[in-house]
Order: C-alpha cells, then structure tokens, then sequence
C-alpha cells in the first residue's frame, strides 16, 4: 500500500508541470488572439483641411470639402451642391487650407490656418483599405492601419497621436479601387 501511495504521488509531482504548461499555454492563445484583433480595431484620428482638391482620370479637378468616401465613390459638397464620383474614376484628392484640431471630446480648440509643412516629417502610409479609412465628418476621420503597419509602427503612430494630430495631405488610388495611399503630417495639437 505505502508503496502504490509512492508511486502515484511520483506520478503526480512529475506530470503536474507538463498539466500546467499545457493550460497555461492553452490560456495565453486566446490573449494573443483578443490582443490582435484589439490591435487591428485601433484607430488613428485624423485631420482633413477645409478643402479637397479631387483630381478625376477625366475632366476638370473638383474642389469643395469631403463628405463621404466608401468602396463605392467620394462626395465632394460646396456652397449646398454636391457631386459624387465612383471611386474608379477618381485619381487622387489633394487637401488644402485650413485645419481644425478638435480634442478628445470632440471640441474645436484650435484653428491651423495653412501651416507650411515643409520642415515636418510627412508620413505615407501604402496599401490602405478603403474600408479602413472612417469619414466622421468633413474635418475628422479616422485610419485602422492594423493590416498596414507592424504592431510597433502602429503603437508609435498612436503614441504620438497623444499630443499631435496627422493632418491628411493627399489620398492616391490604386487601379484596383481598394486601397489607396495616404500622406498625412503631425501637427502638435
């Protein structure tokens, strides 16, 4: 009997870790998973300037403030009018003018009225889905760059987010109508 006693107590002290590894492992899969979904479901804010410059393949540009953008097409609107283009016709919007920072609420706080950005590091950010670029209104939006950018590149941009705000510069299309690039620059807020 002492020596049945002994020999499942062995066997317990020595499967014991490998029961506890295996849990522990089983349990850190789900935390990695939730942390990369939660990664890619960050979203940058960002600034539009008053005025969209759209460059259609045909035609003359357009000009007015950006109200919508989906797979489907951009909706440009100035002075009551608006004009819709599908996105395959359109080549790229350049935004100019002035820029309102809003804080974390939402607030306007501050007017930037055409800053020269020449001496600030613009960023360019290649290959983002349409889907991932979230109109809030004609001022805000704001960029899932979860599929984009490495977990550290993201963490950055959202560091600095803290106190700047990306200021959207230009938006190119790609020949496919499903991603795009973007160029945006920090600005303090």
């Amino acid at each position: 009997m002492k020596t049945a006693l002994n020999i499942i107590t062995l066997t317990l002290l020595v499967s014991s870790p490998g029961v506890i590894g295996y849990a522990e492992t089983t349990m850190s899969k789900p935390r990695e998973i939730a942390q990369a979904t939660n990664q890619q479901a960050q979203s940058l804010p960002v600034a539009l300037p008053d005025d969209a410059l759209v460059w259609p393949k045909s035609g003359s540009s357009i000009i007015g403030q950006l109200t919508a953008l989906s797979e489907q097409g951009l909706t440009i609107s100035k002075n009551n009018f608006s004009q819709t283009l599908p996105l395959g016709e359109v080549n790229r919007i350049e935004f100019q003018g002035d820029v309102w920072i809003h804080n974390r609420r939402g607030r306007r706080v501050r007017k930037i009225r055409g800053e020269n950005d020449s001496t600030r590091i613009q960023q360019v950010w290649r290959g983002v889905p349409i889907r991932a670029f979230q109109l809030q209104n004609p001022e805000t939006a704001s960029l899932r760059l979860g599929t984009v950018l490495s977990r550290e590149d993201l963490q950055d941009l959202l560091s600095i987010s803290i106190d700047s705000i990306y200021v959207v510069n230009a938006i190119e299309f790609d020949l496919s109508g499903l991603t795009m690039t973007i160029k945006a620059t920090p600005i303090d807020r």
